[in-house]
């Protein structure tokens, strides 16, 4: 019984982040997968970017947090992710050099 309530827990740890989100921009859902224990995510419905495009990549649990990358669709650039569950919502804190902006995604 202790393996099966261990075995739930970790299956439940491991996709945490797994799921689909709404970005709230031009009606743009992002689903985001663990393989391996690496995270990342792309566009599946969008009236502007590309269906398919990966958007985020290499998140992984570092230190507490959630850490990868976000790829930027305006400026063709990937920035470097902190990434936090809240509830239903997606918390991403992107920083770009000195400017730092943080980001809600709910999750479907």
């Amino acid at each position: 019984m202790l393996l099966l309530l261990l075995s739930a827990f970790v299956t439940n740890a491991q996709n945490i982040l797994s799921g689909i989100y709404r970005t709230g921009e031009n009606n743009t859902k992002i689903e985001i997968k663990e393989n391996g224990g690496v995270y990342s995510g792309i566009v599946i419905a969008s009236d502007k970017a590309e269906r398919g495009i990966l958007i985020l990549k290499d998140i992984t649990p570092i230190g507490g947090e959630w850490k990868g990358q976000l790829f930027s669709a305006k400026k063709k650039k990937w920035y470097k992710a902190v990434l936090k569950r809240e509830e239903d919502q997606l918390l991403i804190t992107v920083n770009a050099g000195i400017a730092k902006r943080t980001v809600r995604w709910s999750r479907e």
